[in-house]
C-alpha cells in the first residue's frame, strides 16, 4: 500500500511536470507499420493528469480498506499495472500500441474481479468475454482504418471521410470499442456484478473512473481527429440514440436496486450516455459538455463509491434494507455523499449541472427529443439518489444493524478532497473548462467560450 502511494505521486508529479508540452516518441517495434509510438498533446495530457490523480487519492483509500482482506498484494500489483497500461494507451499514437495497452486492461479487469471473494471468478469470466468481444470489433476496425489511410500512425493519418463502406465500417467498429470501454449498453451488465463481487476501491478507480475517461478519450479522438464526423452524418444520430437509450434504460434499472453499490454502478453506465450524447451532436457546444461531463463524473461517482466502500466497511453491508440512520454516526461520509450526489442529479453550483447543461445544449441544437431524453434521465436520477440517501443515511436504522463509527482518516480524505473539486469544478468551471476542456478542440471551438456561470 505504502509502496502503491509513493508510485502514484511519483506519477502524478510527471504528469504535472509534463502537462502541456508536445512530445513523441518513435522506435521500430513490429514492422509492417507497426512502429512503438507515443504522442503526447494537450488531450493526452488532460486525460494522464485526471487518472493519475485518481490514482493517487485511490491509492491512498485502498491501504485502509483492503487491510485484512484477500490478495491485497495482488489488488495493489493489479492496481498499478491498470495505471501503466491506461498512461500507454492514452499516450500510444500507433493503433496497434494502442491495441496492446488496451488488451493489458483487459487482464487487469479479470485478476481484480477475481480476487474480490471466492465466488467472483465467474463475474471475472463474464466482464473477460463481454469486453473481449467488444475489443474483437476494436481490432477489425484497427485493421480497415489501416488499410483505407495507408497508416497505422495516428498523428499521420488525415481526417478520413466517413464515405464509402470501408471508412463507415471502420468507424462503428472503433466506435464499439470506445462505448463498450467506457461501459455503455450493450456492453454494460459485467459492472453491476462487478459492483458485488469486486473490491469497492476498484469500483471507483476502473469502471467510474479510468474506463470512462478512457473510452470518451478514444471516441473524442475518433470524433474530432480520425473521422470527420459532421452533424448531416447519419453516424452522429446514431451515437445520440446510442447515448439516449444509456441514459434512460440504465437510470430506470438503478431505481429498482436494493443494493448501495449495485445502485451507483447502474448510474456509472447512466452517466456514459451523456457523454456519448454530447460528443455525438458533433457541435461545440456538444463536445465540451460531453469531455466535461467525463471527467466530472469520474469525480462524482469516484466520491460515492467511497461512500459506499465506507459504508460497507463500517457496516458490514451494502444491503439497503439493512442500513438507515447513518448521517449521525458518520457525519462526514455523508456530507460527502451529498455533495457528490448533488453534482450527479445536476443541482448548481456543483459540476455536474454545468457540464450536463452544455450537454443538453447540445441536443437541443439537434433535437428537442434528445433533449427531453436527457433531462428525463437527470429527474430519475434524482429520485434514485433521494431514495438511496434516505434508505442508508436518514431514516430508521435497521434492526439488526450494529453501532457504526465514522471511517478511517484514509479513506476521508480522499473523499473530501474529490468532492471539494466538485465544487470548485462547478463554481470557479473557467479552471476545467478554459485549462483543460475547451483547448482540446482547438480551432473547432469557433471562438466560442463556454466557461462562467
Amino acid at each position: 500500500g505504502p509502496l502503491t502511494v509513493l508510485v502514484t505521486a511519483a506519477n502524478l508529479l510527471a504528469v504535472i511536470l509534463l502537462f502541456g508540452q508536445r512530445l513523441a516518441l518513435t522506435a521500430g517495434w513490429g514492422g509492417f507499420g507497426m512502429d512503438f509510438a507515443l504522442r503526447l498533446d494537450r488531450f493526452a495530457s488532460f486525460i494522464l493528469l485526471a487518472a493519475a490523480g485518481f490514482g493517487l487519492l485511490l491509492g491512498v483509500y485502498s491501504i485502509a480498506f483492503m487491510a485484512g482482506r484477500r490478495a491485497v498484494s495482488q489488488y495493489f500489483a493489479y492496481f498499478l499495472l491498470t495505471l501503466g497500461m491506461v498512461n500507454g494507451a492514452v499516450l500510444a499514437d500507433n493503433l496497434v500500441v494502442l491495441l496492446f495497452f488496451w488488451e493489458g486492461l483487459l487482464l487487469t479487469l479479470f485478476g481484480m474481479i477475481w480476487i474480490g471473494h471466492a465466488g467472483a471468478f465467474r463475474t471475472a469470466v463474464k466482464a473477460f468475454v463481454i469486453t473481449g468481444v467488444a475489443d474483437l470489433c476494436m481490432m477489425a476496425g484497427v485493421a480497415l482504418v489501416g488499410h483505407a489511410a495507408g497508416s497505422l500512425t495516428l498523428s499521420r493519418i488525415p481526417p478520413i471521410a466517413l464515405s464509402g463502406a470501408v471508412p463507415v465500417a471502420a468507424f462503428l467498429l472503433l466506435m464499439i470499442g470506445a462505448t463498450a470501454k467506457a461501459g455503455a449498453r450493450p456492453f454494460h451488465s459485467w459492472i453491476p456484478d462487478a459492483a458485488i463481487d469486486a473490491p469497492a476501491p476498484f469500483m471507483a478507480f476502473v469502471p467510474a473512473a479510468l474506463e470512462k475517461l478512457l473510452g470518451i478519450y478514444f471516441l473524442g479522438r475518433l470524433v474530432l481527429e480520425l473521422f470527420a464526423l459532421r452533424p448531416s452524418s447519419w453516424l452522429s444520430p446514431l451515437l445520440m440514440v446510442i447515448g439516449c437509450a444509456t441514459i434512460v434504460l440504465a437510470v430506470l434499472m438503478a431505481l429498482i436496486q436494493t443494493d448501495y453499490k449495485r445502485l451507483l454502478s447502474y448510474h456509472a453506465i447512466s452517466q456514459v450516455g451523456y457523454m456519448i450524447l454530447g460528443i455525438g451532436t458533433a457541435v461545440p457546444v456538444g463536445i465540451v459538455g460531453g469531455l466535461f461531463h467525463m471527467v466530472n463524473h469520474a469525480m462524482y461517482k469516484s466520491c460515492l463509491f467511497l461512500t459506499g466502500g465506507a459504508v460497507e466497511r463500517q457496516a458490514g453491508t451494502c444491503d439497503l434494507r439493512r442500513l438507515g440512520g447513518l448521517a449521525s454516526s458518520m457525519p462526514v461520509t455523508f456530507g460527502c455523499f451529498v455533495v457528490a450526489a448533488a453534482s450527479i442529479c445536476g443541482v448548481p453550483p456543483f459540476n455536474g449541472f454545468f457540464s450536463k447543461e452544455l450537454v443538453y445544449d447540445g441536443a437541443l441544437a439537434r433535437h428537442w427529443g434528445y433533449y427531453a431524453a436527457a433531462l428525463a434521465g437527470s429527474f430519475f436520477t434524482a429520485a434514485s439518489f433521494l431514495k438511496l440517501g434516505h434508505a442508508a443515511f436518514k431514516g430508521r436504522p435497521a434492526a439488526d444493524r450494529p453501532a457504526v463509527t465514522e471511517a478511517p482518516k484514509s479513506m476521508l480524505v480522499p473523499m473530501l478532497v474529490i468532492a471539494g473539486l466538485c465544487v470548485v469544478f462547478g463554481v470557479y468551471n473557467p479552471l476545467p473548462l478554459r485549462g483543460l476542456v475547451q483547448p482540446v478542440l482547438g480551432s473547432q471551438m469557433a471562438g466560442h467560450d463556454f466557461a462562467g456561470l
